[in-house]
């Protein structure tokens, strides 16, 4: 059973590998001044296979493992995968999201992304328009109730067009 989401472990071991990353979802959601409980860790990664052969140097230094089935990850499912959701044992689940169409692509959302240091790591987070994207996209009851507590703080959200979403 994965422990609780560990965002040190992770982007530390990430930092470490120079795999480059951002965060995204609920702790995304922290940084942009929403304080709330969160499950997993949400990284957004680039298409890059020399990145991706970071990515997976990351991931086996955090013995992660497909959360269904408890198989390790290979290149062929990074490659092929747009989403993988996996447990690292003691660092929790990692939900690891390929890069889309923009405005998601890694691109933009690290050009726009907040900086914070996460247990001496400077981590990449997104910023509040890309997050507002994200959310809007996902569509859950969770990231419905994200988008009102933002538009709460921050008043009028930012409203990136999403191809295929807002048409």
């Amino acid at each position: 059973m994965p422990g609780p989401p560990d965002l040190a472990a992770i982007v530390g071991a990430f930092a470490a590998q120079s795999a480059e990353c951002v965060v995204i979802g609920g702790f995304a959601v922290i940084a942009n001044r929403h304080v709330r409980a969160t499950e997993d860790v949400d990284l957004l990664i680039p298409e890059d296979p020399a990145n991706h052969a970071r990515v997976l140097a990351a991931l086996e230094s955090l013995d992660a493992r497909f959360l269904a089935g408890g198989a390790r990850v290979g290149s062929a499912a990074l490659r092929t995968r747009e989403h993988l959701r996996l447990d690292c044992g003691q660092s929790g689940v990692l939900d690891l999201l390929k890069e889309g169409e923009p405005p998601l692509d890694f691109a933009g959302v690290s050009a726009s992304a907040l900086y914070a240091d996460v247990g001496g790591t400077t981590a990449r987070f997104a910023g509040l328009a890309s997050l507002v994207a994200f959310k809007r996209l996902a569509g859950r009851p969770r990231d419905h109730q994200d988008l009102d507590a933002l538009r709460e703080i921050h008043g009028e959200l930012p409203l990136l067009p999403i191809p295929g979403f807002d048409t």
